[in-house]
C-alpha cells in the first residue's frame, strides 16, 4: 500500500516543470535552414533572377558584318569596277527610350518576388520543424503518463490480490484491472508507431536518414503570450512573404503594362560601314567611303500585337490585384483562427492546472485512502486512475496545440513570439 501512496502524492509533473530549458528546438530549426534542400533551391532562385536583372536594362548586342560590294562574276577581281569594294559594317539595335529602363524594373520584381518566395518557405519550413516537434513532444509526455499510470494500476493489482487472497475483495476487481493493465501497453505501442511517423516527418525537413532516431523531446513550459490581434493584424500586413509577394506581382504587372503601351512607338537600328576599294587596273579609282543607315521597326499591325498586349497586361494586372484582395482575406482569418485557438487553449491550460488535474488527483488520493478502509469498491479507484490518466494526456494535447497555434501565428506574421 505503500507504494501505491508514494506515486500519487508525487506532484503532477507540469506543475513543477523546471524552468531550465535547452535550445533543442532552436537547435533543430537552425539544422533545417541549413540542410533543408527545398530550402536551399530557393535561394539558389534568388541569386539567379538578381543575377538576371542588369541584362535586361541593357542594350542589344550590337552586329559587325563583312561583306563584298558588287564583285563581278565574269573575272571575281577588285580592280575590275569602280563600285566593287570590301565593307566592314557596325549596327546597333536601340528600343525606344524608357523601354529598357521597364524591363529592369520587371526584372528587378521578379527577383523581389523571389526573395518573398525565398523567405515564405525559410518561414513555412521552422514552422513545419516546430510543428512536427510539438507532435513529437505530445507523443513523448502521452508515454511518459501512460508508463507512469500503468505503473499505479501495477501497484493496484497487487493490492486486488492481495485483499482477494484474504477474503477481502473480488476476483473481478484482479481481471478487471489486469485488463486495463493490459490495455495500457496497447496504448504505448500505438504512441510508439505514431512517434516513428513523426520522427520520419521530422527527419525529412532535417534533410537526415528516414531512419534516424530523435531522443525524447523537452518538457514544455508554459508561457502565456500576451500580444493583441490588432497588432498581430498589422505585423503580418506589413511583413507576410505571400503578401509582399502578390503585392510585388501587382507592381510588375503595372510595369508590363507601361510597356506594353510603349510599344507602340518604334525602336531605331543604327548601322555604320566603311567599304574599302582596290585601285582600278586602269589606274582610276581607289577612293575608300562610309555609309550610315538609322532603320525604324515601324508598329504596322498594332491591332493584332501592340493593342492586344496592352489589354492582356491590364487584365493580368487586375487578376494580380484582385488576388492580393483574396490572399490579404486569407492571411487575416488564418491568423484569427489561430488566434482565437491559442486564446481557447491558453484558457484550458489554466483551468486543467489550476482545478482539472489537482482536484483529479485529489480525488484519486480519497478514493485511494477510502479503498484501503473498505469504504469504496476497486473499480471506482480504477474509474479515478482512468479520469486522472485522461485529463493528463488532454492537457499534454492542448499545450501542443497551444505552441502549434504560436508557431501558425509566427509564420503567418514573419514575427518570433516565444522561445
Amino acid at each position: 500500500m505503500t507504494r501505491i501512496t508514494f506515486y500519487l502524492l508525487v506532484p503532477f509533473l507540469m506543475v513543477q516543470l523546471s524552468q531550465a530549458q535547452t535550445s533543442q528546438l532552436q537547435k533543430l530549426v537552425q539544422e533545417a535552414l541549413k540542410n533543408n534542400p527545398g530550402l536551399q533551391a530557393r535561394s539558389s532562385m534568388v541569386k539567379a533572377r538578381e543575377a538576371r536583372v542588369p541584362s535586361q536594362g541593357a542594350l542589344p548586342d550590337p552586329m559587325i558584318t563583312f561583306g563584298l560590294m558588287n564583285l563581278p562574276l565574269n573575272t571575281f577581281v577588285f580592280d575590275q569596277e569602280p563600285m566593287t569594294g570590301k565593307q566592314l559594317a557596325f549596327s546597333q539595335a536601340i528600343p525606344f527610350p524608357g523601354k529598357l529602363g521597364l524591363k529592369e524594373k520587371m526584372a528587378e520584381q521578379d527577383a523581389r518576388l523571389a526573395q518573398f518566395q525565398f523567405e515564405d518557405v525559410r518561414l513555412k519550413l521552422i514552422f513545419q520543424v516546430k510543428q512536427t516537434y510539438f507532435d513529437l513532444n505530445y507523443i513523448d509526455r502521452a508515454l511518459e503518463v501512460t508508463q507512469k499510470n500503468q505503473e499505479i494500476l501495477k501497484n493496484f493489482i497487487e493490492v486486488a490480490q492481495t485483499k482477494y487472497s484474504v477474503g477481502k475483495g473480488i476476483q473481478q476487481d484482479v481481471l478487471k484491472a489486469q485488463v486495463e493493465f493490459a490495455k495500457f501497453y496497447d496504448k504505448i505501442i500505438t504512441l510508439k508507431d505514431k512517434r516513428e511517423g513523426i520522427n520520419a516527418r521530422l527527419n525529412a525537413l532535417l534533410n537526415r536518414s528516414a531512419n534516424t532516431p530523435f531522443p525524447d523531446t523537452e518538457a514544455l513550459l508554459y508561457k502565456p503570450v500576451k500580444v493583441e490581434f490588432d497588432s498581430l493584424m498589422n505585423i503580418a500586413l506589413k511583413n507576410n512573404p505571400i503578401l509582399n509577394g502578390y503585392a510585388t506581382r501587382v507592381q510588375k504587372s503595372d510595369f508590363k503594362n507601361r510597356l506594353a503601351k510603349k510599344n507602340y512607338m518604334p525602336d531605331f537600328n543604327v548601322m555604320v560601314a566603311y567599304t574599302q576599294r582596290d585601285v582600278l587596273s586602269s589606274g582610276m579609282g581607289g577612293i575608300d567611303y562610309v555609309s550610315g543607315i538609322i532603320g525604324l521597326k515601324i508598329p504596322l499591325y498594332f491591332w493584332k500585337k501592340q493593342r492586344k498586349d496592352v489589354e492582356s497586361s491590364y487584365y493580368e494586372k487586375e487578376s494580380n490585384t484582385q488576388a492580393l484582395e483574396n490572399i490579404r482575406n486569407t492571411v487575416l482569418s488564418r491568423l484569427s483562427d489561430a488566434y482565437q485557438s491559442m486564446e481557447k487553449e491558453a484558457e484550458l491550460i489554466d483551468l486543467y492546472q489550476t482545478t482539472i488535474i489537482p482536484q483529479s488527483s485529489q480525488a484519486l488520493n480519497s478514493a485511494i485512502s477510502s479503498y484501503q478502509t473498505d469504504k469504496v469498491d476497486f473499480l471506482t479507484l480504477l474509474n479515478n486512475l482512468m479520469v486522472l490518466f485522461n485529463y493528463e494526456k488532454e492537457y499534454y494535447r492542448i499545450l501542443s496545440g497551444y505552441y502549434k497555434d504560436i508557431a501558425q501565428l509566427e509564420y503567418l506574421t514573419g514575427s518570433t513570439l516565444t522561445n
